[in-house]
């Protein structure tokens, strides 16, 4: 099987820059596929494309039926269609109606597909889409992160994620894109970190303690059932509630 990170990112048609903000902001040397989701209509569609194609150099490819996922391109979700990946391929399938929740379905499908290589993102949004998902990867062995809510225009999908406590890194979404190219390096002495939170603090600032591992994956997260941020502490806005 392909072991080659596959990142996933759920966001809403709402808040298009923190998708732009995380593409943007990649490092060369974050060597991976991408495939963006939102609940888009078909007046957005081309806003959406057109938008992250002007904020990153990777290929910026509607995602299509049967499309191998390749490494260094982009693949982005098309008007009232769902996405999963499957034997290394999109498989894109009509909206069925009702509830619309595209980033819980690509996270369980890239869970079982990838595993320790997957890697699903939770960015600005409305609703609950990507919770779901989020614990399927991470029962998964996979890597989730999510948008810090104060961060955030909507901070519902980002709040939604990090309650489920199976968010390993909550960040801003340009941090998110240099922690990506740390998971996607080749495994040599990988440092992982655990999430160290005070439970009376609410939404705020956490503190990250590092631990280096000499097997590749490294050791397990610790989870809490609070909110935190881990990122610039320059920032005075940082650790504030939303």
């Amino acid at each position: 099987m392909d072991t080659s990170p596959i990142v996933a990112v759920a966001s809403s048609a709402g808040d298009p820059d923190a998708v732009s903000e995380l593409l943007c902001a990649l490092p060369a040397e974050c060597r991976a596929a991408f495939i963006i989701v939102q609940h888009l209509d078909s007046r957005r569609e081309k806003l959406l494309f057109e938008a992250l194609g002007e904020r990153t150099i990777l290929p910026v490819i509607h995602a299509q039926d049967g499309a191998v996922v390749e490494q260094d391109h982009v693949y982005v979700i098309t008007a009232n269609t769902t996405l999963r990946v499957t034997g290394g391929r999109i498989r894109v399938t009509p909206n069925p109606g009702g509830l619309h929740h595209p980033g819980d379905i690509l996270f369980t499908s890239l869970a079982k597909e990838r595993g320790h290589s997957a890697i699903g993102v939770v960015l600005s949004g409305e609703g609950s889409d990507g919770a779901l998902g989020i614990q399927a990867l991470e029962q998964g062995g996979g890597a989730t992160l999510a948008q810090y809510p104060g961060s955030a225009r909507f901070p519902s999908m980002p709040i939604s994620a990090i309650e489920t406590g199976c968010v390993g890194f909550v960040l801003r979404p340009n941090e998110i894109a240099r922690e990506l190219a740390r998971l996607t390096a080749p495994p040599a002495g990988v440092a992982r970190c655990a999430l160290i939170i005070d439970d009376n603090a609410g939404l705020s600032r956490g503190r990250i303690m590092a631990s280096q591992s000499s097997k590749a994956g490294g050791t397990p997260l610790r989870r809490e059932p609070a909110l935190a941020y881990h990122g610039d502490s320059s920032d005075p806005t940082v650790g504030t509630a939303v």
